[in-house]
């Protein structure tokens, strides 16, 4: 099982609305990531926290589309301990 790092535990205790609602719908489904989300500096601190990380579609080594993003498993315990007020 995946443990929290000291350093996440603190950044999640002072996400903004806007970067705990994001990371509570990536928790449960990955989407599509957009050139805005992509640019958001605040967004980009759920990745540098690695609470969330993007996968792009390839076919035979070629780009394919957007990127997907989804929560990590450390990002899931996040999502789920502000779910349950723990955060």
């Amino acid at each position: 099982m995946t443990k929290l790092t000291n350093q996440q535990i603190e950044f999640a205790k002072s996400m903004t609305i806007k970067q705990r609602r994001v990371l509570q719908s990536l928790s449960k489904f990955p989407f599509y990531q957009s050139a805005s989300e992509d640019a958001d500096p605040e967004l980009q601190e759920l990745f540098r926290h690695r609470l969330v990380q993007a996968n792009r579609i390839g076919i035979d080594g070629f780009d394919c589309g957007h990127p997907s993003w989804g929560a990590t498993q450390a990002g899931k315990i996040v999502a789920a301990k502000l779910r349950s007020g723990v955060l």
